[in-house]
């Protein structure tokens, strides 16, 4: 009977043991849930930051332009240095907008005078210009693109995509690239067409001058936008978006039927007896559309000098392609677009009153960019892009 009446006084004490142990075991279940929960996020987001951070710095290792910092503010001159060069241009009476490069930073990029004239707007450094003639080297990168991947040598010859060429046989990619063909076109469109039919009207036109001798004629490049679109069955405008707009983030760049929509825009004037923005010179689609490729696109300063750091970095094509193409052999002479020396390259457009000019040492370091809305009565501004050039480091421009 005691034996019997020990055991029931133990059975109360039991389930809530049992109970107490499961409450403990539940809640250090829910705690484990819970920390899991919450605390496996934040090292995610932790671990996220340093894989964003490494990512940000890797493409900012990876890409010249991005290390240069300022690129996307106005910077007015903050050393004695930078002051110099301020006035030069205010002396110089430029018009257009100036981004200055030295030893890795941005010491100027900024307006001078007017993007439009008439309605007191000045330019700044997200005013856009007409590039001219240096969107030709977009163009040699788009082919280079393709050399490098195997689709085209720079010893085809042009009987390969267009046999009615004159001389096509003997005609190779290396000579439109360096416009040492030989080919003019003397006869010019006098209606608007689309941008594949002004393309097939200057390859139709092309006569031989005198093979193999340099002379500067757009169609040489003409013929290599006609090639892009065969060799990719992609139109000039869609290669041209994809590569530089999407792919450099290059924003405040467009071509010309959409850079007289811009707010951004300038308008080009005349300079007429000393006196500044003395003449309008009036929008021409016709005279600027026909230049598929050779001359109808407008940018800012601070997207030409990322264009043109990409290209050197070698982040556009290989420095292989690039080293090949731009050999020491060719010296100060034309090639791809632009001219090449043995520590920096040069840039240079004009048409229908804007003017470009380009100055970019090879190690990206230095940089003049200098485009204008008005072009100096009997003179380019090449002159003053090299003087400014020069006292940036050992350069020589001439």
């Amino acid at each position: 009977m005691r034996h019997k009446k020990h055991h029931r006084k133990s059975n109360p004490y039991m389930p809530i043991l049992i109970t107490f142990i499961l409450i403990i075991l539940v809640g250090i279940e829910l705690y484990l849930l819970f920390f899991q929960n919450h605390s496996e996020p934040t090292l995610s987001k932790s671990s996220n930051t340093k894989v964003e951070q490494t990512t940000e710095s890797s493409q900012t290792q990876a890409n010249g332009s991005e290390k240069i910092e300022h690129l996307d503010q106005e910077v007015q001159p903050a050393s004695n240095f930078a002051n110099e060069i301020n006035q030069k241009l205010e002396d110089s009476q430029f018009i257009g907008s100036a981004l200055i490069i030295h030893d890795g930073q941005v010491i100027l990029q900024k307006g001078f005078g007017y993007a439009n004239f008439s309605e007191s707007r000045p330019n700044t450094y997200l005013s856009t210009f007409q590039i001219g003639s240096i969107q030709k080297a977009f163009t040699a990168a788009l082919i280079l693109q393709q050399v490098q991947a195997q689709k085209l040598s720079l010893d085809d010859t042009v009987d390969r995509f267009y046999p009615n060429v004159p001389d096509s046989q003997r005609i190779t990619i290396r000579q439109l690239l360096s416009m040492t063909s030989g080919l003019q076109q003397k006869i010019k469109p006098t209606i608007m067409m689309s941008e594949d039919d002004f393309v097939q009207f200057s390859i139709s036109n092309a006569t031989m001058d005198v093979y193999g001798q340099y002379k500067y004629e757009a169609v040489n490049y003409s013929i290599l936008v006609g090639i892009l679109e065969q060799l990719t069955g992609t139109s000039y405008r869609t290669l041209f978006t994809k590569t530089f707009n999407h792919g450099l983030r290059l924003s405040h760049t467009c071509f010309y039927n959409d850079f007289i929509k811009s707010s951004n825009r300038t308008y080009a004037y005349k300079k007429v007896d000393g006196k500044n923005f003395a003449s309008e010179i009036k929008d021409d689609p016709l005279g600027f559309d026909q230049e598929v490729g050779t001359g109808n696109v407008g940018m800012t300063v601070g997207d030409l000098y990322s264009f043109y750091s990409s290209l050197l970095e070698g982040k556009i094509i290989d420095q292989q392609i690039i080293d090949e193409v731009w050999t020491p052999e060719i010296g100060s002479k034309y090639m791809g677009g632009l001219y090449s020396f043995s520590n920096y390259i040069r840039g240079h457009g004009t048409e229908a009153g804007f003017e470009s000019n380009a100055r970019v040492s090879k190690d990206r370091q230095n940089a003049v960019i200098l485009l204008s809305n008005q072009k100096p009565e009997d003179k380019t501004l090449q002159q003053l892009a090299n003087s400014i050039f020069n006292s940036l480091g050992p350069y020589n421009s001439e």
